[in-house]
């Protein structure tokens, strides 16, 4: 299934998938029940956050953003999207871009630096809706 646009949403912990399809600037919810590598990535943040947990070997220990970055990569190596938004804190913004390669942050067309995890489909459509339309022209 792909998706034109996604949206990006992390606190640097939590992360959170929109997704649109190119029209209008409604947006809906990347589900991990629908994206087996989503699933695979909510599995490693998840295991991660337990005490004296690790992401990956002992060796090669990632943090959420690499592995959010990775995910990205992949998802992008699937053509699972087109462009991207980034909708986060300016400091999760800026470590996410540290980590992300150049061919995926070519593909960022806007960001938004606010904490909008628990906001409502309709507040973050509120104030990403310009971003989304700019990003399907």
């Amino acid at each position: 299934m792909s998706h034109q646009i996604w949206v990006v949403m992390t606190d640097g912990r939590y992360i959170r998938m929109l997704y649109n399809k190119g029209e209008g600037a409604a947006l809906s919810t990347l589900k991990a029940d629908d994206n087996q590598a989503l699933a695979d990535l909510s599995f490693e943040v998840v295991r991660g956050m337990k005490p004296g947990a690790t992401n990956g070997t002992a060796s090669k220990q990632k943090t959420d953003m690499q592995l959010l970055a990775d995910f990205l990569s992949s998802q992008l190596g699937e053509s699972q999207y087109e462009k991207l938004i980034l909708l986060a804190p300016r400091a999760a913004i800026d470590k996410l871009k540290a980590e992300l390669t150049d061919e995926v942050k070519a593909l960022i067309k806007g960001t938004h630096d606010a904490d909008m995890l628990a906001a409502s489909m309709d507040e973050i459509e509120a104030a990403i809706g310009d971003k989304v339309m700019a990003a399907q022209s």
